[in-house]
């Protein structure tokens, strides 16, 4: 008798598969400041385990942080380099790119040219991002915007 394969799944049922299409998505809302699939992908109790200073690490928060950079931001694109499901957990990597049109953190708009490379680790529950943990080249990042020295 012939077996059908099984899809791997995740601890809370999901297949895999799943996971990496529901982060795959989150991610483009992400970077497309897209308000409404990150309400619909992310958990009331989103716990953001990175926030930027001055910032709670709350769903709130996090949407506070996808505005300010999309708005300094307006042109940011993002290569989705390696996507990875493990049970619950989506890993990603990926280098965005984008000029500084708004002030960000303090420095001032100079229509600078970023590219920044960084991962992030998500949790999920029942379909939503329940964490984030985010880790990107943030000296990089102030490097070419002039606020420290290359």
């Amino acid at each position: 008798m012939a077996q059908t394969p099984s899809t791997p799944t995740g601890r809370e049922g999901l297949a895999l598969s799943d996971n990496i299409e529901i982060i795959t998505r989150f991610e483009h809302a992400f970077r497309a400041a897209d308000q409404a699939t990150i309400d619909e992908r992310c958990d009331p109790g989103l716990v953001n385990h990175n926030p930027a200073p001055d910032e709670e690490p709350t769903l709130a928060g996090f949407k506070q942080k996808v505005a300010g950079f999309k708005a300094s931001f307006s042109d940011l694109e993002e290569d989705l380099q390696d996507i990875i499901a493990s049970g619950d957990t989506v890993a990603t990597r990926w280098v965005v790119t984008g000029s500084q049109q708004q002030e960000l953190m303090g420095i001032p708009a100079s229509g600078q040219t970023i590219r920044v490379e960084g991962m992030n680790f998500y949790r999920l529950k029942d379909g939503r991002v329940t964490d984030i943990w985010t880790q990107f080249d943030g000296v990089a990042l102030m490097q070419q915007l002039g606020a420290i020295p290359a």
